[in-house]
């Protein structure tokens, strides 16, 4: 009897009858381009991530300035979410209380209550904190009554908000900022305020300075959490080009047997590090190590003491810390940022600062059309006034003559030849505004509105003057970081190395257990297969894909890891000695033949990449043969009705992601292989030596059940 499964009926209208590639285009990649200009990349002209822009803006509405009651928090950000940006207040608040903290390179808001003061702080509930803007976030939107910007409707049409900010001063270099979107990631460090106005007004005056001349003004990153930048690698290159690596590393000094923490590196948490520690000394990888201790309050900031024991070294201790813990680390800078399509690319530096310069001259302009606008109006009400004021007692007469409004507006215009707008102005005034002291005060208001008048339309179209405007407002904007707290924290030290590189090119690997053992399976072990540091890890999948593995990422102390997180329809893996290449077999009868080093190595973490590209009937990977490119290698392939030796030499070397080449020609009634196998002496078939044949060569009609390898000489 055969059991039958019973499924319950469909609903139909559960069911999305839509294909793959549709549903992507209109669910999937709407989301990303949302998350990429719309959430996790900023702009590069006010450089401000849209949430923090809505926040900014809301603040400024409220009137939550310099001086001015703080509100709470939790109805700031109710506000922003409601009104601005309509997404959870949670995520609304920590925005804020990054940009209130105090490791922040400038505060763009002034908290009160316990905001984070180190990396890792969680700041109290927003119902216990207040916020407003600080000076300078308030210089980020002083102009936005100018109309100096563009505002679009909010996400619901009830409101406006402003595209980017009239921002004073460069917020993305100076706070710099981390965000991760799809596709796309940004990573852009801190810098000094100081040095970066210089920088500003340098490029404002000189656009085409010279790159040593940008890096003298801006030597390095300087974070608020102080830490230091180790040697010049990748410094020039991030500042030239937008990315590049450099090592960073936190601030520990010994005292007696102490190790004293004080300062981290840019993004690491003061657990992470404790974290760390304790992993370290639990393995036994920092023996040396008697005591932890976290002195950390909010009076004196970070401060965690590591003891060594008794007969060990605390400059050892410091060593191994910065080697094996985050203390010391990598900063991979990638400056992406959206240009004014709100589309993501790379800026260098010199980029950023040209468009804050951009921004700046955009600003001015909108402004002073704005200022020209009211200043024209006003002019053009102030000149019908100074007609009025030729003959009052005329004006008064046609006024009282008149038997409606409309009469007298019109008597007005006649009489004084002005338009309809100067006649009406001059019918709401006062009858104080007729004296003889209010004459003068208009013809002073006259020549001061022709004064400012010449002025705005020479800035609407000089842009000369316009730059000129820019470097004095520059001046003035600098004045903003004056104070003690905007001295250079991080410690450009130049002329030291990383504890923990390795060799002279500059590349650096943490301390790894060299008991590390990769099996034919996919597992790594201490207990079987063989010593990772003997050559390269590799591992091939049956769907072509190949991977080549260092085994960055293991843990020192070691258990049982599989190769890659999916190792489903793995062929084989093993460690390739040095100068080795890989050879990849198909059912199809094709063999590439990979140079490992042509292939990036993956951590732990990665499943591979595209080795070789299969047929589409039903191909797929069956050996991966080791090929040590010694003279007699050979290759012995078996399908179901042939055989064939094969010379390694004549077996070309490959990229990976190609279909490889055929080796080994099927005879009639067959088209898949069924094995291959590898030996350095070659093959005999009884007691007879098998000549290896190029790939080319037809292959010979049996079963090869009778060749094997040949015994060693």
């Amino acid at each position: 009897m055969t059991a039958t499964l019973d499924v319950p009926e469909q609903n139909p209208d559960l069911v999305l009858d839509q294909s793959a590639d549709d549903y992507w285009n209109h669910y999937q990649l709407t989301f990303a381009l949302y998350s990429v200009s719309d959430r996790a990349i900023p702009s590069a002209y006010d450089g401000l991530k849209p949430g923090q822009r809505r926040l900014l803006y809301q603040m400024h509405d409220s009137k939550l300035l310099p001086g001015n009651k703080p509100q709470k928090s939790s109805k700031v950000c109710s506000a922003v979410t409601g009104n601005l940006h309509p997404h959870g207040g949670a995520s609304m608040y920590g925005a804020a209380a990054l940009m209130a903290a105090d490791f922040q390179r400038v505060k763009v808001i002034d908290g009160q209550g316990a905001f984070p003061r180190i990396q890792g702080d969680i700041p109290a509930a927003d119902r216990y904190t207040e916020m407003r803007l600080s000076a300078p976030g308030a210089a980020l939107t002083a102009e936005l009554n100018d109309h100096a910007v563009p505002m679009v409707p909010t996400f619901d049409g009830e409101w406006v908000e402003p595209t980017v900010l009239p921002a004073q001063w460069p917020v993305l270099l100076c706070n710099g900022a981390v965000g991760i979107a799809e596709g796309w990631a940004t990573k852009v460090p801190a810098h000094n305020p100081r040095e970066v106005m210089a920088a500003c007004r340098a490029l404002l005056k000189t656009p085409n300075m010279t790159d040593d001349r940008l890096c003298k003004l801006i030597p390095g990153p300087d974070w608020g959490s102080g830490a230091s930048v180790v040697g010049t690698a990748g410094l020039r290159e991030y500042i030239t080009t937008g990315r590049g690596h450099f090592t960073v590393r936190g601030t520990i000094s010994v005292e007696g047997k102490n190790c004293i923490i004080t300062e981290l590196p840019p993004g690491v948490a003061s657990n992470t590090v404790q974290d760390r520690i304790r992993a370290l000394v639990e393995s036994g990888e920092m023996s040396g190590v008697a005591d932890m201790s976290d002195l950390t309050d909010r009076r004196n900031g970070l401060r965690i003491v590591v003891t060594a024991k008794r007969g060990h070294n605390a400059e050892q201790i410091r060593d191994q810390l910065l080697a094996l813990t985050p203390l010391e680390s990598t900063f991979a800078a990638s400056l992406v940022a959206l240009d004014e399509n709100r589309v993501p690319r790379w800026w260098s530096v010199r980029d950023l600062i040209m468009a804050f310069l951009q921004l700046r001259d955009s600003v001015v302009l909108h402004r002073s059309e704005y200022r020209l606008e009211k200043v024209t109006a006003r002019r053009h009400l102030v000149a019908g006034l100074m007609k009025i004021h030729l003959d009052i007692d005329a004006a008064v007469a046609v006024i009282r003559g008149s038997e409606t409004v409309d009469e007298a507006r019109k008597g007005l215009q006649e009489r004084f030849k002005i338009d309809a707008e100067q006649a009406d102005y001059v019918l709401s005034l006062q009858l104080r505004r007729l004296t003889k002291l209010d004459v003068i005060e208009l013809q002073a208001e006259a020549e001061k509105l022709d004064a400012e008048f010449a002025e705005l339309n020479d800035l609407v179209t000089n842009p000369e003057s316009r730059r000129k405007v820019i470097d004095k407002e520059l001046v003035e904007t600098a004045k903003l970081f004056k104070g003690p707290e905007y001295d250079r924290r991080t410690v450009l030290d130049f002329d030291a190395t990383p504890v923990s590189r390795g060799d002279e090119d500059g590349s650096r690997e943490r301390k790894v257990n060299t008991a590390w053992r990769l099996d034919d399976r996919g597992v790594f072990s201490d207990s079987h297969g063989e010593l990772l540091t003997s050559g390269l890890g590799w591992a091939v999948w049956s769907d072509g894909r190949i991977k080549f593995t260092t085994g960055n990422g293991l843990p020192f102390k070691i258990r049982d890891i599989p190769v890659a997180p999916d190792i489903t329809g793995l062929v084989r893996s093993g460690v390739l000695p040095e100068g080795y290449h890989l050879a990849l077999v198909t059912r199809r009868g094709k063999i590439l033949r990979v140079d490992p080093a042509s292939v990036n190595p993956q951590g732990v973490a990665g499943n591979g990449v595209a080795g070789v590209k299969l047929a589409a009937d039903g191909d797929e990977v069956i050996a991966a043969l080791p090929v040590s490119c010694a003279n007699g290698e050979a290759i012995l392939s078996i399908a179901e009705k042939s055989w064939k030796v094969t010379e390694v030499a004549d077996i070309p070397v490959k990229g990976r992601g190609g279909a490889g080449v055929a080796f080994h020609p099927f005879v009639k009634g067959e088209d898949a292989l069924l094995a291959a196998s590898i030996s350095k002496t070659g093959y005999v078939r009884g007691k007879k030596a098998v000549r290896p044949e190029n790939r080319a060569k037809a292959s010979i009609k049996g079963s090869g059940a009778d060749v094997t390898p040949a015994p060693a000489e």
